[in-house]
């Protein structure tokens, strides 16, 4: 659909595209499984950085940045915010980072928590990685920012069905089963921008769901499925850039799971979903851009113990935790926030605003985000939220009520239930 004229004077877009897949002759030791055993033994699909920069008729600006990796770690968004500052002049709350969260990318982190005990780290490789992905990524952002031109936004949304929740109550505890009746957010929201001759320049795709189809036997690079969907994507859409963003995808995963083919079938099936979206009657995205962000204090606890046994706890510790929010005019509304976030936080975020509310996680590294419901069930998304203790209770009301806040203050309409 070709922009009216109004709405592509309201945006300028650009995108760029760079290759981050590791040489396949260094031993690199994928992340993302504990399970998982010796070095990477291959490529099976090339893994990309991909940017989408958006300005407004005011000259303000937004980068959206993808990349097929499993965390952005806070020491990686602050070298982030500090190199586009100096080199583009943009400000820190104007990056939105969306990493894929795939399992199947190497090592990249500079610390060692959360790897297997037998690993034989070879920090050189590592770090040689990272300073590579670090400055690819400023590289992209600088060529999107070089590319802009003339486009119309309009915004659309599908179903996908791929996901489950996965923490299955049992006699035993919560297993690591999918769970038909448990909260889930199939939601797929799509923006795409478009240039004066109708061209598609951009699709940005969310949904919440773990990358993690291919389990862990697989120790090749890639991007699981929306690696696969997204460079489907470009192939059905030659001029585009396909940029996927994760929602909160914290105990969601999709089945069934566990061969290549699953993967390239799930990938299919979200691609369908997004064809689905763009053929629907879709919405004109004005402007002005309107950027925040804010950081909330997150409580940690310890266990008390008498005599061996645990009777109370105590909070030990802050954690701050950043949410970013991004106003299109009063035409769409998106949410980013931090770490492995569950699915009933979006769906209680999304019932609060009447407006199209996008809501996307895994912005920093912070671990799991349990809701207070989860962290008295117990199971991985409770026990793994903080390595030096337990979110509080505090955590779910804390979040959303700050992100509440975020969303209203750039344009975000709240429903009147």
């Amino acid at each position: 659909m070709t922009p009216d004229r109004d709405t592509a004077q309201e945006w300028r877009v650009g995108t760029a595209t760079a290759d981050i897949t590791p040489d396949p002759n260094d031993p690199h030791h994928l992340v993302g499984f504990a399970a998982r055993d010796g070095p990477m033994e291959g490529v099976e699909h090339d893994i990309h950085a991909r940017a989408v920069a958006v300005e407004d008729r005011t000259g303000r600006r937004l980068v959206a940045l993808s990349y097929e990796l499993l965390f952005v770690f806070e020491t990686q968004r602050a070298f982030l915010e500090r190199e586009c500052t100096e080199r583009f002049d943009l400000e820190p709350e104007a990056l939105f980072i969306t990493p894929s969260h795939t399992h199947y990318g190497p090592d990249y982190d500079l610390h060692e928590e959360g790897l297997e005990a037998d690993y034989d780290r070879d920090e050189t490789l590592v770090a040689s990685y990272r300073d590579r992905v670090d400055e690819t990524l400023v590289e992209v952002i600088g060529e999107a920012l070089s590319d802009l031109e003339p486009a119309g936004l309009s915004y659309t949304h599908a179903q996908c069905a791929i996901a489950l929740n996965r923490r299955r109550p049992t006699e035993e505890g919560i297993a690591f089963d999918p769970r038909p009746d448990g909260p889930v957010d199939h939601d797929l929201p799509v923006l795409t921008a478009e240039t004066v001759d109708g061209t598609t320049k951009a699709i940005l795709f969310g949904y919440a769901c773990h990358p993690t189809v291919g389990m862990a036997h697989s120790n090749e690079v890639n991007g699981d499925w929306p690696g696969y969907a997204m460079a489907e994507l470009e192939e059905r859409y030659p001029d585009a850039t396909a940029l996927f963003v994760i929602g909160c995808a914290g105990d969601q995963k999709a089945y069934p799971q566990g061969s290549r083919e699953l993967v390239r079938g799930h990938a299919d099936t979200v691609v369908t979903a997004v064809e689905r979206a763009l053929v629907t009657e879709s919405r004109p995205v004005r402007g002005p851009l309107r950027l925040s962000a804010d950081e909330v204090g997150l409580d940690i606890e310890t266990p008390l113990e008498e005599n061996g046994r645990e009777i109370g706890r105590e909070v030990t510790g802050h954690r701050p935790y950043p949410i970013q929010a991004i106003g299109f005019g009063t035409d769409l509304t998106l949410l980013s926030l931090s770490g492995e976030v569950l699915a009933q936080f979006a769906l209680e975020l999304k019932d609060r605003f009447a407006a199209p509310l996008w809501v996307a996680a895994y912005a920093n590294n912070t671990g799991y985000l349990p809701t207070r419901r989860v962290l008295a069930e117990g199971g991985y998304e409770s026990w793994q939220s903080f390595e030096d203790g337990l979110y509080a209770p505090t955590t779910e009301g804390r979040i959303l009520s700050t992100a509440t806040a975020l969303a209203e203050r750039v344009g975000g309409r709240r429903s009147d239930g």
